[in-house]
């Protein structure tokens, strides 16, 4: 084994163990990895170490590849894709080396492995922040803001994850206001910082709460009649009936949780683990909803798979005053025809497509 494949190899063999350990003693401490120093980059490394644990991961299976993003001056350079074992959550690095050494790892956008992976989990990212990058000019007032900022995160976001009722959700979401106004509310329109991910994170809490508590009420109404659905018209007009509310939440809230036993586990790369009864309420809705929506709008769709596209790429608009994506367009729809004369065929739309 030569001597350059023998240091990959053993950078690669802690990748792969989440080894971050002895990545801080073995990678070169003299260059700049992804435009910045080593310490940095290691400390990215390591957060996204975590969130694969907290995944329930144990090892990352290694797969070879190259970017494939023809536009980009590192098209053809040869890396990794990191797949948690468990997970199937990815993340995709360049390694540049001369004869002997690393002499660069870089996190690739547009990675294509050598052989075909299916059934990916979440896609990583390793972003070096605006105030990682070595000319930028740390102050007092900065180092207070990253302080809370990571004070606050890992009050919540923990390895393992904790479980969180929603008074606790509460509390956290009324606790951290002060630091979420020192910092600035979330804006994705501003450069990365390393308080982004506290200032993402609170955002989407706070959007949750306020979505929960708004329609509490609701999610335990919808709940008892959905028990009572007994006819194919009951469940039409019970989706009708909710189907705005079940649009107003995140797309992130409706879909990235898993139910785990009794526990709801959200967000794929640093879950947090929800229980109580009012998230029993909650995630009964969507699950309930989601179950059922596909069969009802495939059945009533009014129009065939090309014509949804049309609306989709002209931005779901509508003459009714509703999304085209809404069961609620579709009866409008039909409706409209119908006083028209005009009968419109049932199961218009494939379901693969919707």
């Amino acid at each position: 084994m030569t001597a350059k494949s023998s240091y990959i190899q053993t950078i690669l063999n802690n990748f792969a163990s989440m080894n971050i350990e002895n990545l801080r003693l073995f990678l070169n401490e003299d260059i700049l990895y992804q435009d910045t120093t080593k310490a940095v980059f290691l400390d990215q490394v390591e957060s996204i170490f975590e969130a694969y644990k907290n995944s329930g991961d144990t090892q990352l299976l290694i797969y070879t590849g190259n970017c494939s993003s023809k536009p980009c001056g590192n098209c053809g350079k040869k890396g990794y894709r990191f797949l948690g074992n468990n997970s199937r959550n990815y993340l995709d690095l360049l390694f540049e080396t001369t004869e002997d050494d690393i002499t660069d790892i870089f996190y690739c956008r547009r990675f294509k492995t050598h052989v075909e992976l299916d059934k990916l989990g979440v896609r990583g990212e390793l972003e070096v922040n605006l105030d990682e990058q070595v000319t930028y000019e740390k102050t007092p007032e900065y180092w207070s803001k990253v302080y809370a900022a990571n004070k606050a995160w890992s009050e919540i976001i923990t390895t393992p994850p904790r479980v969180v009722n929603f008074d606790e959700l509460e509390y956290w979401i009324e606790r951290n206001e002060v630091t979420d106004s020192l910092i600035g509310s979330y804006d994705f329109t501003e450069a990365q910082m390393k308080w982004t991910r506290f200032s993402t994170l609170y955002d989407n809490l706070r959007n949750i709460r306020a979505y929960i508590s708004n329609h509490l009420d609701e999610f335990k109404q919808a709940n008892l009649e959905a028990r009572q659905i007994e006819k194919e018209q009951d469940l039409v007009d019970w989706i009708l009936k909710y189907e705005d509310i079940h649009e107003s939440s995140s797309i992130d809230f409706k879909y990235n949780w898993i139910k785990d036993k009794q526990r709801y586990k959200l967000f794929p790369w640093n879950p947090l683990l929800l229980s109580d009864p009012i998230f029993d309420e909650t995630f009964s809705f969507f699950k309930f909803f989601q179950e059922h929506f596909d069969d009802i709008f495939v059945k009533y769709s009014a129009y065939i798979d090309e014509e949804n596209l049309i609306l989709y790429n002209n931005g779901g608009s509508s003459s009714f005053g509703v999304s085209h994506f809404s069961l609620k367009y579709h009866l409008a729809y039909r409706k409209a025809q119908e006083e028209i004369g005009t009968e419109v065929p049932f199961y218009l739309k494939k379901r693969q497509e919707f």
